[in-house]
């Protein structure tokens, strides 16, 4: 190697007194190569052979060939655009007017493509691979980009011709260092092993460019290239691993253990049949689980990931869910079942949503020096290093939204890092009938990239639509059985193979006769029917289709004294006794989770050590926060109708427990709007059409009216299908056959809308050639402060909506001031989500405040600013209330 080849730098930093300090590119390209052996050696044994089969190769002859394409990532580097950034020790001609913006990544694809076709690599394989390797700053570059560059005018881009000789001479030495055989022959890459790579190579960058694990080199060190790669591949590479908390990828259980053994009781009929179909599996494969709260659909999940890991060689666990709140609940039961496995190494698990500051449980396993203890065999901890957004999904355990998997497949910087996250791993999807057509068709769209890159999925429900059924067996090249078993059911995908279905009973002691009682949309009547119910006591709930309406139900019941938990009301005591409590989404983020750790205290199941009678009136006024994943326990719910599925995950709130008493004889469900020979109008001032598809609530309607009684679990099954069923099973009143073919029509056009929308957001199939689309758009990161809604990647529709942070003048708030962490947290706390289209509107054209725009916390929120009725000082119309929330004095749809 020359001298010039030495003195390339890749890396710079000031050592203080105008010292400067570099690091020669040859060895940070080795560096990088050494974190991507380090991180394959620790991944399980089908990662290393997934990876080799990208290059058609064994996974001997595959991994020289990886390892010298990762070092390739910064040799564009090599280019007077980037040496002359700094300062240009290579003596080499840079010209005079360098292109100092060229993004030296795509130098590395345009540069690596020619090397590997010298090599004998096949076109279009070199091309991808080069492609792959070339955007791990996050995106790819366009046709045009790399056309600009190869045309290099006046040199400007690639440097004259000496400069392309010293990026020949440090590929040659990456070359003998690694010393790989025969070119691979495999045509090109697939989608799926385009992702891996690029993962991969970005992880590995990130990883062998941190200063604390890798100091920087000196020239005459760029003499001993091997004696380099070893020892940091041996020390620097193991070193940063275990500093990050990245360990060994290994099974949980080592060896096959019953349901029992892992849990220490007998299994219920569902985890019987999830053991049953456990064992008959070829290879990674779908799981489609249906059936009733409180069967044991979370152990059941939590016992198929063990089982699919170590028979499969799955790398860890990620359970996505629909709503923050349902992934705190979560994120506690995997810390406690993690723990509860004794695990001889640490273990990392993260909560990946907006909102995981606010969870106590994260917060105290949270690594508070940013670097792992791994002198602390059995522990669960957080580690920072995966806590930025980007690299959460590559801790190996995680729980948080739905939105953090879906952004795998959006059009999103590093989304392909984020993908290699989820490769080869177990994904539990809970609570999959929340979704409406677009996040649902993303959802399927996901599922086809997991299974092309060896994931298992688990898909939990309680009330599903026959329809994604179908789907599932579309997606996986499989056939249903004509007859489909009964509900509840698990149902196995493996692809290509014939579906199988186990039936399995329902928990005798969980079956319910549900009387269902109508009555009028009236917040009045509905009040009245309740309070008939629980003269003698019992513990209520009214479950509301709006905020509003929730807050307008609460003022019904008058004034009381205040129930506080600390300083924050939670609720009101009336004067006969009654307590009032109040829960929704549109309290600051603090408030509301008092409210919701009330809530699970009052609701919630008893105590194993306490009693299980409960005594006195208490009735929970909700949205639909109450709706999912809360384990919560009444004796009597009125709720609004709302679509099928949705009223019966409602109704399984309803005597969820064994308890020694209950003041009513038997459970009833009274629903608003059932009531009268029509349905009510679904617009103003019900807004229920808002939030609902009314062609639904008409066949809800028109299947619930007049039935007296519902059978839980039994029922649950036959009662989805008839609603969302595509023939005319169901019986509808010529009076409203008009109506519901009206709001049919609308309803399928907004479908087939949001269906196409999804199809056109995603990256494209694994399985074609739509991902291969270099030219697409870069989208935004939801949370990217100041980018216009039309830029971002979506993974759910709907109105427009910003984070708000409420901000009275005790708060001395500055527009240009940068809050100091302490401050910023406080206010973060205090953060709510608002899709008010005035509210929305308003704080866009202000913008996030300057000083905001610093704050890690605080970048993507607005702040609402009150006065001292705790008015906005934009609209006096909207407040804040200590027992009600924000309240809008005005109405629209929310």
């Amino acid at each position: 190697m020359s001298t010039a080849d030495r003195f390339l730098w890749a890396k710079t930093r000031d050592e203080g007194g105008g010292a400067p300090c570099w690091h020669p590119l040859l060895l940070h390209l080795l560096d990088v190569a050494a974190c991507a052996d380090a991180i394959l050696a620790r991944e399980p044994e089908e990662t290393r052979q997934r990876m080799a089969r990208s290059l058609g190769l064994e996974w001997s002859a595959a991994r020289p060939w990886l390892l010298l394409l990762i070092a390739c990532h910064d040799l564009g580097k090599g280019c007077p655009g980037f040496q002359c950034k700094w300062q240009n020790l290579s003596g080499l001609d840079s010209g005079p007017d360098p292109d100092t913006t060229v993004n030296h990544a795509f130098v590395s694809q345009v540069e690596l493509f020619e090397l590997l076709l010298n090599l004998g690599w096949p076109e279009n394989l070199a091309e991808l691979a080069a492609d792959a390797i070339g955007c791990h700053h996050g995106e790819r570059a366009s046709p045009t980009t790399l056309r600009t560059i190869e045309d290099n005018a006046f040199s400007r881009t690639l440097g004259k011709p000496e400069w392309r000789k010293a990026r020949h001479a440090i590929f040659d030495a990456l070359l003998a260092a690694f010393d790989p055989g025969g070119p691979p022959t495999k045509a090109a890459l697939t989608g799926p092993d385009f992702m891996l790579l690029a993962g991969l190579t970005s992880f590995a960058d990130w990883l062998g460019s941190n200063e604390v694990f890798f100091s920087f080199g000196l020239p005459e060190d760029c003499g001993d290239l091997a004696g380099w790669f070893q020892s940091r591949r041996s020390e620097n590479a193991e070193e940063a691993l275990d500093g990050i908390g990245w360990a060994a990828r290994l099974p949980l259980a080592a060896s096959h253990q019953s349901f029992a053994e892992t849990f220490g009781f007998a299994p219920r009929p569902l985890q019987s049949a999830v053991a049953q179909a456990l064992a008959t599996l070829q290879g990674p494969a779908i799981l489609l689980i249906e059936a009733p709260m409180g069967e044991g659909k979370t152990e059941a999940a939590f016992y198929a990931y063990l089982e699919l890991q170590r028979r499969f060689g799955h790398r860890g666990l990620y359970i996505a869910l629909p709503t923050k709140a349902t992934g705190n609940a979560m994120f506690r039961r995997t810390l406690r079942f993690l723990r509860g496995q004794r695990c001889e190494r640490p273990l990392d698990l993260q909560l990946l949503h907006g909102g995981a500051m606010l969870e106590d449980s994260y917060q105290r396993i949270k690594s508070p020096t940013g670097i792992h203890d791994p002198q602390s065999p059995g522990d669960v901890r957080a580690g920072e290093w995966f806590t930025h957004k980007k690299r959460a999904l590559l801790s190996e355990y995680g729980v948080g939204t739905i939105d953090q998997a879906l952004l795998t497949i959006l059009p999103v910087r590093h989304q392909f890092v984020r993908l290699w996250g989820l490769a080869n791993r177990v994904v539990v999807f809970d609570e999959i009938h929340a979704y409406d057509a677009y996040t649902g068709t993303l959802l399927l769209h996901l599922l086809r990239w997991l299974m092309a890159l060896g994931a298992s999925v688990l898909l939990l429900s309680a009330t599903l639509p026959p329809q994604m059924r179908r789907k599932l067996a579309e997606l996986t090249n499989s056939q249903l059985p004509q007859t489909e078993a009964a509900y509840p059911r698990l149902t196995v995908y493996e692809p290509t193979q014939a579906v199988r279905q186990y039936a399995f009973a329902a928990d005798p002691l969980r079956r319910l006769n549900v009387r269902l009682e109508p009555v009028a949309a009236d917040l009045e009547v509905l009040r009245a029917a309740l309070g008939a119910h629980i003269v003698n006591g019992g513990y209520a709930l009214a479950l509301v289709n709006t905020v509003q309406r929730a807050q307008r139900l609460f003022r019904l019941y008058g004034d009381g004294e205040a129930l506080r938990v600390g300083e924050q009301s939670v609720g009101k005591r009336l004067a006969d006794g009654t307590e009032v409590y109040l829960f929704h989404a549109r309290f600051p983020a603090d408030q509301r989770q008092r409210r919701e750790d009330a809530v699970m205290h009052i609701f919630g199941p008893p105590e194993p050590s306490a009693a299980a009678t409960r005594s006195g009136r208490k009735l929970l006024i909700a949205t639909q926060v109450a709706e999912q994943s809360l384990d919560l326990d009444f004796d009597v719910i009125a709720t609004d109708l709302a679509p099928v599925d949705l009223l019966l995950q409602r109704a399984g709130r309803l005597w969820r427990h064994q308890r020694a008493s209950r003041p009513l004889a038997a459970p009833v469900l009274i629903v608003a709007g059932l009531a009268g020979d029509v349905p009510p109008l679904f617009g103003e001032p019900l807004w229920w059409g808002a939030v609902y598809r009314e062609d639904v609530l008409l066949r809800t309607w028109c299947l619930l009216h007049g039935l007296p009684e519902i059978d839980l679990p039994e029922d649950i099954d036959s009662l989805v299908s008839l609603v969302y069923a595509e023939g005319d099973e169901l019986a509808v009143p010529s009076s409203l056959t008009a109506r519901l073919e009206k709001a049919k029509l609308e309803s399928d056009g907004v479908v087939l809308a949001y269906k196409q929308q999804a199809h056109q957001a995603v990256i494209g199939r694994p399985d074609t050639g739509e991902w291969n689309d270099p030219a697409r758009f870069t989208l935004y990161d939801e949370d990217e402060p100041g980018i216009h809604r039309s830029l971002m990647a979506k993974t759910r529709l709907g109105e427009d909506s910003v984070v708000v942070i409420p901000l009275w003048e005790i708060d001395a708030f500055d527009l240009a001031a940068e809050p100091d962490f302490a401050r910023a947290k406080g206010w973060f706390l205090r953060a709510m989500s608002l899709s008010r289209r005035g509210i929305v509107k308003n704080l866009r054209a202000e913008g996030v405040p300057t000083g905001w725009r610093k704050s890690s916390l605080l970048r993507n929120a607005y702040p609402l600013l009150l006065d001292a009725q705790s008015r906005w000082i934009n609209d006096a119309r909207v407040r804040m209330n200590d027992d009600l929330g924000l309240v809008y004095d005005n109405e629209e749809p929310e």
